[in-house]
């Protein structure tokens, strides 16, 4: 999935968790609206979509966690080696 398509994913699921709660507000501005009826297989295929766009963020964050943990783990032994070298002198 690229940036791009995450976003998009982002900001649906925020549309899909927000028609929650305003649904109250959105019959205050115009009287005329009636919800859809949505049925419950909707609701569980929108929970499913919801979890895995978290599980797929959770899988990048802690990707990106274990390449920093790297980065640091070879700065360390790069400024041991350069201690060591100093000492040597």
């Amino acid at each position: 999935m690229t940036k791009t398509d995450k976003r998009l994913q982002f900001v649906f699921a925020l549309l899909f968790i927000g028609s929650f709660f305003l649904d109250d507000q959105v019959v205050k501005i115009l009287p005329t609206w009636s919800d859809p009826k949505v049925g419950l297989l909707s609701y569980v295929i929108g929970i499913f979509w919801m979890g895995s766009l978290i599980l797929d963020r959770m899988r990048d964050l802690e990707n990106k966690h274990r390449v920093l943990e790297d980065r640091i783990d070879r700065h360390k032994n790069k400024i041991r080696a350069l201690e060591d070298e100093l000492a040597g002198r």
